[in-house]
């Protein structure tokens, strides 16, 4: 049977304090409502202040040198890697230390040369394409890469039929199959492993296996090897991962024949092989009310029974955010609930701050088809005098980010988590990236940094490509030609090479031939780090 969790209360008073100050009305059932809606909570003053940058503007054309690039590699040494063949990246670690890529190595269409291109649909046209997983000095034949962890030292790979652990830093390989870890993937587009998956903190690997009692959930240390079992009650397991704040196993069991034919069937099929290479799905494979419903279940990895949460929308450390059936959202701790929005909001939840204590909360507004935004914190609501174009879908919590860019609305605003307050950009632009009270912004071609703590600006001294090539490992960010550090909050070099990948230490994976619209780009390939 599933029993209520026990929850400490000391970490949940640690994270988001909501019961602790606030004294909200309390209805016939025991439920919290908050405080009235107060006024909303204005902007602050527009950003005019702007502080130009002492460096003189740096040329056009020194974006168009490659020669500004000089060589370097996080693991793969200053010479080129991967054969000389048309290459497409499907992953590079964060630190740049593996790729997973497909290449075309054999001229299977007889035409005498290794070409390939892309299809209406993504489609890979021209010779055969194969997988390898590329590390230093190794090279090694995958079926497909199908997960890795958040530090890059860890990668699922199909190889052979059987899943298998790769650890790039021991340079040794796990047979999940071999210790009967589920490995069957679901048909849909888009979809990951469906019962392997990392922690947050790069520490355990999760899967499921087969006992004689049933299926089990295994937690093993990625340190030393060493797992423990749990189990998540009666029923057949869809899908199970981590919870983003590192409480709960979130599983989705089908313990119910709701289709009524007689077996437990899964909402999608399954298949035992990774889709092929591949530039994108093309195609979008959904089966609608198929199969029996899935129940969501939360396993406390502290220990305890497991706990059936057919409304839960997401943990929030100890604490759950669920909506009832009515479509309040409510924030429920040790079997008491507080409503953060009634049912009239039918509200989504844009972002979630659990360090802070905070939500904001979109409303749907039946007059204009928008969503206007709510702060909600541990003791009132506050209305935010913003409205975004449309919120479907609810948003995990967050790591917490102070600057938090709001999107799709009518113009550039930022939320400043610290101080409680909305910022409007002056002039517009777009948010590339956000990194304490920093954010990077592209306003028509130029670049430049916004300060929330001296509400200023200071524009880079480069030019950005029309339509450029924008890629993200914090804290570096490469948007063509410019590749700046969000730390210092400075511009470390520009390159006209388009990559491939960028890694945390600021290189650029670039190939020998990029692509262009008739073919894909073409190895060998190079790390190489931008320079002024």
């Amino acid at each position: 049977m599933l029993a209520p969790v026990r929850r400490s209360s000391w970490l949940f008073l640690s994270v988001l304090g909501l019961f602790g100050c606030a004294k909200p009305a309390r209805d016939a059932h025991g439920i919290d409502y908050p405080n009235t809606v107060t006024p909303a909570l204005p902007a602050a003053p527009r950003a005019t202040s702007h502080v130009p940058s002492q460096a003189p503007p740096l040329p056009d054309q020194a974006a168009e040198a490659r020669s500004n690039s000089a060589p370097s590699s996080p693991g793969f040494g200053s010479s080129t890697f991967a054969s000389d063949a048309p290459v497409l990246l499907e992953r590079a670690s964060r630190d740049g230390h593996w790729l997973a890529l497909c290449t075309a190595r054999k001229d299977d269409n007889g035409d005498g040369r290794l070409s390939a291109s892309v299809g209406p649909r993504g489609e890979l046209q021209g010779d055969a394409f194969e997988r390898y997983l590329i590390a230093p000095d190794q090279e090694l034949p995958i079926e497909g890469l199908l997960g890795a962890d958040a530090s890059g030292r860890y990668a699922l790979v199909m190889q052979r039929g059987a899943l298998v652990l790769w650890d790039a830093e021991r340079r040794n390989s796990l047979d999940l199959s071999a210790l009967g870890a589920d490995a069957r993937l679901s048909a849909q587009s888009f979809s990951e492993l469906r019962t392997v998956a990392f922690d947050a903190r790069s520490e355990h690997l999760l899967y499921v296996r087969r006992e004689q009692s049933g299926k089990r959930i295994v937690i093993r240390s990625l340190a030393d090897g060493s797992e423990r079992r749990l189990d998540p009650g009666p029923g057949v397991i869809w899908r199970a991962r981590f919870d983003p704040g590192g409480s709960f196993i979130v599983v989705e069991l089908i313990s119910e024949d709701s289709n009524k034919n007689g077996r437990a069937d899964f909402p999608a099929p399954l298949t035992n092989t990774p889709r092929p290479c591949s530039a994108g799905p093309g195609r979008y494979h959904t089966w609608i009310d198929r199969g029996d419903r899935p129940v969501t279940v939360l396993v406390p990895l502290s220990g305890g029974a497991p706990r059936l949460e057919p409304e839960l929308v997401m943990p929030i450390g100890e604490a759950l955010l669920l909506r009832d059936a009515s479509g309040a959202l409510l924030l429920e701790r040790a079997g008491k609930r507080r409503v953060l929005e009634p049912p009239l909001c039918k509200g989504r939840i844009v972002h979630a701050d659990a360090q802070r204590g905070l939500f904001i909360v979109g409303c749907a507004q039946k007059k204009t088809g928008r969503v206007s935004l709510e702060l909600v914190t541990e003791t009132t609501r506050k209305a935010l005098d913003i409205e975004l174009a449309s919120v479907e879908l609810d948003r995990e919590v967050s790591e917490a980010p102070r600057l938090v860019a709001l999107y799709p609305g009518p113009e550039t605003m930022l939320f400043d988590a610290d101080r409680r307050e909305l910022i409007a950009l002056q002039g517009g632009g777009v948010v590339l990236a956000t990194r304490a009270g920093r954010a990077l912004i592209r306003r028509g071609n130029g670049l430049l940094f916004y300060d929330a703590d001296s509400h200023s600006e200071r524009a880079l001294p480069v030019t950005l490509e029309r339509y450029p090539d924008l890629r993200l490992n914090p804290p570096f960010v490469f948007v063509s030609p410019a590749l700046v550090n969000l730390d210092t909050a400075a511009l470390v070099g520009v390159s006209s090479a388009r990559p491939l990948a960028l890694s945390s230490e600021g290189q650029l994976l670039v190939p020998e031939v990029e692509a262009d619209a008739s073919e894909l780009a073409r190895g060998p390939l190079r790390w190489l780090t931008p320079s002024l």
